[in-house]
């Protein structure tokens, strides 16, 4: 069988925010029928993938607001309009870790939720890190958290990590899962 794509008929914005926006757009499948999709447009985030030079794998940890708790989360952030994204890894390290990187390495992209979101997370690798200072935006609190492999392992077996994103980087940092 082959998969063919969905046509959009017409469409209305329903919610137009800071970070995103919310769409309704009706769409009609090859058959005809027709249907709605409601589709959340976000611009997209960084995540770093950062190792010291004590060979541990730098957390942070930060309270977030939708799910009501503390959790623990490589350092990321949102793609600013017109930045390029590695520009935006290396602006993120900074702020969240106080670390610069000689060399940042692009290794892979994915969707988080291709559901109902255009969101893409791109996932780099920080090399060579130098320490030169925290710049946190205002209102951030994060703690710094270095982790070993065998302390992000037990994090992962022990069900401690739950942001996606930081769940794919340490399983591919780890290789053993």
């Amino acid at each position: 069988m082959q998969i063919k794509k969905e046509k959009k008929i017409s469409g209305k914005t329903i919610y137009a925010g800071n970070i995103l926006k919310l769409y309704r757009d009706e769409v009609e499948f090859p058959n005809q029928h027709r249907s709605t999709r409601e589709v959340v447009e976000h611009s997209g985030g960084v995540s770093i993938l950062a190792e010291n030079e004590k060979s541990e794998v730098l957390l942070i940890k930060q309270y977030r607001y939708p799910v009501d708790e503390v959790i623990y989360e490589i350092p990321a952030g949102k793609l600013e309009p017109a930045e390029e994204i590695v520009d935006c890894a290396k602006r993120e390290l900074r702020e969240e870790t106080g670390y610069d990187a000689e060399k940042f390495t692009k290794l892979f992209e994915f969707f988080p939720t291709p559901g109902y979101s255009t969101e893409t997370i791109y996932i780099y690798q920080a090399e060579n890190l130098n320490f030169v200072g925290r710049d946190l935006e205002e209102g951030e609190y994060i703690e710094v958290v270095p982790k070993s492999r065998k302390e992000l392992k037990e994090l992962l077996l022990n069900g401690k990590i739950k942001d996606s994103k930081t769940l794919i980087a340490i399983m591919y940092y780890l290789g053993d899962f």
